[in-house]
């Protein structure tokens, strides 16, 4: 009862507040607008239609008999995680959650694992980092590398002190062999066998593809309003005392790369790529209210997914720091220049101007993506062909 009168009090603030300062809410609605439709919706959209098909048409489940035996012996988990994985790091931030649900709604993969899933699979798209802000924000594509090192580096050691932590009752064994059909037969028998319990035709799966698609990114979107709003309410109601509350960043990673690009020419650039870096690694709430909607109706817990966020912005900052001497070495000068004129931007202050859209960029995305499923499915090969040599 007391939760539910916070809520409506809050709500009823914030009805207040925004009748009050109409241009403040236009102006923060905005800039929540721009970021949806200039970055989430083209970088999500794709991803969340294909990966609804492959899930109907069973593509998913014979990619996760191809990808079981090399994922047990590697992480302890099963073929199906690789693609959380793989949609996580390529599409960024919900996709790896959705993924994650999915799997475990469909019981590929157990509670324990599925919560470690969803702590690695979440990370920010290479669009994001390498085209947005490394090209749009920071007008330096060498400082995008960098931040791409930490936030990649620091993952993976995430991966690696996740996957001790998780301790052997996480793991199982390999699958056995397919004496009657082969491997490449047992993942045909699987991909006619999910199709068929999905049952859904062609059209009514693309429809229900798009569809769905568009209620997710809707719903993303609005989050992302709400972020804005709230981070621009902050700044006008706290004092200066307290502007590191109103730091856009902890609502949203968009928004606070942008605030912290912004005041580039003020602070040490080691010490801003490193911000920059913890705060995609963190997400902003946005983001992070984003998987939890992803992953209702699941028993997959918040709160251990909240800490591997905190975590991992710990670690990507540090990355950052560390990885910062080696760059200057080898860029081969350790001064910084910032070529933009646009260095003294309010914080804060979003203009659609300066925005990058990602709309021109998502077909030679989509191929790269294909080609690394290809290379994936081709290390997958190797992989049973060195099994067999060393079975005979």
């Amino acid at each position: 009862m007391l939760r539910t009168i916070l809520l409506a009090v809050s709500s009823l603030a914030l009805v207040a507040v925004v009748v009050s300062m109409p241009e403040t809410t236009l102006q923060a609605a905005l800039q929540g607008i721009a970021l949806w439709w200039g970055i989430v919706f083209p970088g999500l959209l794709p991803f969340f239609v294909l990966a609804e098909m492959l899930r109907a048409f069973g593509v998913l489940h014979a990619l996760s008999v191809l990808l079981d035996p090399p994922m047990r012996r590697l992480l302890g988990m099963p073929g199906g995680a690789a693609w959380a994985i793989a949609i996580g790091w390529t599409a960024g931030y919900t996709a790896g959650a959705e993924a994650t649900a999915a799997l475990r709604a469909e019981e590929q993969v157990t509670r324990r694992q599925g919560q470690w899933l969803l702590a690695v699979s979440h990370m920010p798209s290479p669009m994001l980092i390498l085209i947005v802000i490394g090209a749009g924000f920071l007008h330096q594509p060498g400082f995008a590398l960098l931040v791409a090192a930490a936030v990649w580096s620091s993952a993976i050691c995430g991966v690696l002190l996740l996957r001790l932590a998780a301790g052997p009752s996480v793991l199982q064994p390999p699958a056995g062999s397919h004496p009657r059909t082969g491997l490449l037969g047992t993942a045909v028998e699987a991909m006619m066998e999910g199709h068929r319990r999905d049952g859904r035709s062609l059209g009514q799966v693309l429809g229900d593809a798009v569809t769905g698609s568009i209620q997710k990114l809707m719903t993303i979107g609005g989050l992302i309003i709400l972020g804005s709003l709230a981070s621009q309410l902050l700044q006008i109601a706290l004092p200066d005392a307290l502007a590191p509350l109103a730091f856009s960043g902890w609502f949203d990673s968009h928004l606070g790369t942008y605030a912290l690009s912004a005041v580039m020419d003020r602070y040490s650039p080691s010490l801003i790529l490193a911000a920059i870096a913890a705060t995609l690694c963190w997400g902003g709430w946005s983001s992070l209210l984003q998987a939890r909607s992803a992953i209702v109706g699941t028993d997959l817990r918040f709160a251990p997914f909240l800490l591997a966020r905190i975590g991992h912005a710990a670690l990507a900052f540090a990355a950052a720091l560390v990885l910062w001497q080696p760059y200057s070495r080898w860029t081969s000068t350790s001064a910084w220049a910032y070529s933009s004129g646009a260095g003294h931007r309010p914080v804060g202050e979003l203009r659609l101007a300066d925005l990058p859209g990602l709309w021109s960029y998502i077909p030679g995305f989509m191929l790269a993506w294909a080609a690394l499923w290809l290379v994936i499915l081709m290390l997958t090969g190797l992989y049973w062909s060195i099994q067999r040599r060393s079975a005979a």
